[in-house]
């Protein structure tokens, strides 16, 4: 029920249009229940009239009648035309509420979900909801207006057969809605996870064909998408199967109603207490009246579908997080241009920062069974800082905890123990120093203070200046040629015949290895972030442009605190400190050389790297 209310809240913009419809569709449906009921009442009379040879005023009827058909053929096709441009208005809000709500995902939520679950999100469980209004919504609201006035009308002829027209009704259209609501409530949900399934499965299979060439897994592969295709087969089947078993038994309904109301109309034209021409009128209402009811079963139907996926689609607006705006007036960035040591670089505190993943709630939501208590700690009681303005190597070998203490930095991980802040010592004597716990920033805010270069990044298919303009939309044409400059894609650029505007094709398809790499890091040096950090950031690089590229990041970031995570010795002579991570834990603190000479460990690390 609540995620129905929610549905509701979604037509809440277009109402005016989905009242419209719902009042052509009335229209349309009592025009049709009346244009029958008349015109079996004329075609008896008439014949009772020939038989009689009596004479009888035929222009008002007929005139009734055309009136009625031309009423029918106009508000059905008015019907139809703004009920469909309800539903597409509803659809467009429907796409534009999940594609708004995956914007304000941060990178925690969107990490925690498969690209393809997200695509089949805004895919699959949106189609599922097109039709919520004009198959779902619009049958109940008729229904609901309709069938009071059918009934009143019929009751004024004959109680009886309005009651029996009711009760007819009742199990057209609430009696066996509801059986088939529960009987399919369950498969609903199943359907939807098994169409996720399916396109999660295909996704991967497409994605990974080359590995499986290699591996020889692709039959396999195919065996496994042909199981979760049959799975949902199955349920579709069942659906459709109910569909049909509800139509024929709505029929069966239908057909009894009217031959209960002959049975009880006969006897009275007999005993002559009913004209004989209202058994025709009122035997052929009756038949018209479940035309209110005959697609709610449908509706009940479908139902269920459209709750799971929209359950699924709130499931996303759920997780947004709660932005915290109680520190946006403090100056915690320079703003842009600012080129003084003093409000720009941030210094970095982590004090006994401790991460299990078996711990992390989202981690455990996403898992179909619960996660089994560990000892191992990512990171445990981490302490370190940063000072504004400085260069710091983050070493370590694989699964010490340095792409998990990023994450956490950076908010893609929840904190679960101990601290990370944020501050900046300001030499004005009028002035006081500024320091913030960085779980109390919003996403926004940090985004701001922080900026990753990672290993993977996302080429967008546009043009070179559309790629950097994502991370400096105000960036000048100078801006963005000094930036690519500054990343040694200056001299490719110039021989480009486009320069910016070239278009780099679907994830930069058109580009290098290297000079995608190189395009990641002229959209941060745009991006100028208080506090940067750099994953590898000469990896895919040759050697005789990696030192110039790191060189233009330092220099362009000199007034900037950069946490570098890397092996590369040449790099590590240039940054201030080394943090050394071993096992989760700091296993050592100083410089480049000091380590060198101190630890045969740490030595031996970056040697064999």
């Amino acid at each position: 029920m609540r995620n129905f209310i929610r549905l509701l809240r979604l037509c809440r913009p277009h109402y005016k249009a989905m009242l419209l419809g719902v009042f052509l569709t009335v229209l349309t449906v009592l025009s049709n229940v009346g244009l029958l009921a008349i015109s079996g009442w004329f075609l008896a009379s008439m014949a009772a009239a020939g038989i009689a040879s009596a004479q009888m005023n035929y222009f008002t009827p007929a005139g009734i009648i055309r009136f009625l058909a031309i009423v029918r053929t106009a508000s059905r096709y008015g019907e139809r035309l703004v009920t469909h441009n309800a539903t597409f208005l509803l659809l467009s809000e429907i796409r534009v509420n999940v594609f708004a709500t995956l914007s304000q995902l941060n990178n925690q939520q969107l990490a925690m979900n498969r690209s393809a679950d997200l695509f089949n999100r805004m895919q699959n469980d949106v189609d599922a909801l097109d039709k919520f209004y004009l198959n779902v919504l619009l049958p109940m609201l008729v229904a609901l207006v309709c069938v009071p006035i059918v009934i009143w009308i019929i009751a004024g002829f004959n109680p009886a057969v309005a009651l029996i027209c009711f009760c007819g009704i009742l199990l057209v259209g609430v009696g066996l809605p509801l059986l088939l609501n529960k009987k399919l409530s369950r498969s609903a949900a199943q359907q939807i996870k098994r169409s996720a399934q399916l396109r999660e499965i295909l996704s991967d299979t497409l994605s990974g064909q080359r590995e499986l060439a290699i591996y020889q897994a692709t039959e396999r592969q195919l065996a496994k998408c042909n199981q979760v295709q049959k799975s949902y087969n199955v349920l579709l089947e069942k659906r459709h199967k109910a569909l049909a078993d509800s139509d024929g038994l709505s029929l069966v309904v239908v057909q009894f109603a009217m031959l209960a109301s002959v049975v009880i109309l006969v006897p009275l034209v007999q005993l002559e207490q009913l004209p004989n021409v209202h058994l025709a009128m009122l035997s052929l209402f009756v038949l018209a009246s479940f035309e209110t009811v005959l697609s709610l079963p449908s509706a009940f139907i479908q139902l269920p579908v459209a709750l799971s996926a929209a359950g699924r689609i709130f499931a996303l607006h759920d997780r947004l997080p709660q932005a915290v705006d109680a520190l946006a007036d403090i100056p915690l960035c320079a703003s842009k241009g600012d080129t003084n040591p003093e409000m720009q670089g941030m210094g970095l505190t982590i004090q006994n920062v401790s991460y299990q993943y078996a711990n992390d709630p989202l981690t455990n939501a996403l898992c179909s069974r619960p996660q089994v208590a560990s000892e191992h700690y990512a990171l445990q009681n981490v302490s370190f800082s940063v000072q504004a303005n400085e260069k710091v190597a983050l070493v370590g070998a694989s699964g010490s905890g340095k792409s998990t203490l990023v994450n956490l930095l950076s908010g893609l991980w929840p904190e679960q123990q101990g601290s990370i802040s944020l501050s900046r010592q300001m030499k004005a004597p009028s002035t006081s120093d500024i320091s913030v716990v960085a779980k109390t920033l919003s996403f926004e805010q940090r985004s701001n203070l922080i900026g990753i270069l990672a290993q993977q990044h996302h080429i967008f298919d546009g043009s070179i200046a559309d790629n950097l303009h994502y991370a400096s939309p105000e960036a000048t044409k100078a801006q963005m040629i000094q930036a690519c400059e500054q990343a040694q894609i200056g001299q490719w650029l110039q021989g480009l015949p486009n320069g910016l505007d070239t278009r780099l094709g679907s994830a930069g398809r058109r580009l290098s290895q290297g000079q995608s790499r190189r395009l990641a890091i002229a959209q941060m040096l745009l991006r100028q972030p208080a506090i940067l950090v750099l994953d590898e950031p000469t990896e895919g690089l040759d050697n005789q442009s990696k030192q110039a590229v790191m060189q233009a990041i330092l220099h362009a970031m000199r007034y900037s605190t950069v946490l570098c995570i890397t092996h590369d010795p040449s790099l590590l002579q240039t940054m201030d400190k080394v943090i050394w991570l071993d096992e989760g834990q700091v296993k050592g603190e100083g410089s480049h050389q000091e380590l060198l000479a101190t630890q045969q460990e740490y030595a031996e690390l970056v040697i064999r790297v």
